[in-house]
């Protein structure tokens, strides 16, 4: 048995790889807590591992407080992954791999093995990203804006008398300002989808396969104009894929 765990922006998510299958752990919203807390309440109750695999873009503050936990519990050192110009079938065109989130990089690979082909991948969390990986296994880049939260919190906080808790499921014109900045964000986001897809067509003559992950994978399902699959571990299967873990 083996942990893979993805640490985001906002969560922290695991799971347990047994063969080629990744049971998921409990997810934990790091940053309400403190780090060494946070650890505790996804691994406590985890037997010792044969190893663990990380994928951080969370910073060294909770990087370290993984380590020590590790250490102290099971007398291991977790294996951060970094980004490789050619891995697993895939190579990036990103001008330095090393900028690229190793998040994205995991689940743009995972996506193209899924699709056995060209894979469009959406990863739906505090930011929204999507990167592209041809039938020929090229990475050709991709895009970053503000997930559907952080877009409603950006006019809410910068705005005078604009207050929304959550991006609400708006499908038609507001006719209140809440509903108007949910169905403004929803709209943003659709749009950016239906774009690329046509962008796709045009310069790179393929149809490639649709896959969503995050925690606004939900939502960006329900606004999206092209049909999205979503796969809740696909960071996870990614640090498989590029490890070599799988049998």
């Amino acid at each position: 048995m083996i942990v893979l765990i993805d640490i985001g922006n906002s969560r922290i998510k695991a799971g347990l790889l047994r063969g080629k299958s990744i049971h998921r752990l409990k997810p934990c919203e790091w940053r309400k807590v403190p780090p060494p807390s946070a650890w505790a309440a996804v691994l406590s109750g985890v037997a010792k591992p044969q190893g663990v695999y990380v994928s951080n873009v969370a910073g060294n503050a909770i990087a370290t407080a993984l380590n020590a936990w590790v250490r102290e519990h099971w007398d291991l050192a977790p294996q951060f992954v970094t980004v490789r110009r050619d891995c697993a079938g895939v190579r990036t065109q990103y001008d330095r791999p090393a900028q690229l989130g190793i998040d994205r990089w995991l689940a743009a690979i995972a996506g193209f093995h899924l699709a056995k082909g060209p894979a469009c991948v959406i990863d739906a969390g505090t930011a929204l990203t999507v990167d592209v990986v041809t039938a020929a296994g090229v990475h050709v880049g991709g895009m970053i804006v503000p997930g559907l939260g952080l877009m409603a919190k950006s006019l809410t906080q910068g705005t005078a008398q604009l207050a929304l808790d959550e991006v609400q499921s708006i499908n038609d014109f507001a006719t209140n300002t809440a509903g108007a900045i949910s169905f403004g964000c929803r709209e943003a986001v659709a749009g950016l989808i239906a774009r690329t897809a046509e962008r796709w067509r045009d310069s790179l003559n393929e149809q490639p396969a649709w896959y969503v992950t995050g925690g606004e994978a939900d939502a960006i399902v329900e606004v999206s104009p092209v049909p999205l699959v979503k796969v809740a571990d696909l960071v996870l299967q990614g640090i498989a894929i590029v490890e070599d873990l799988l049998p």
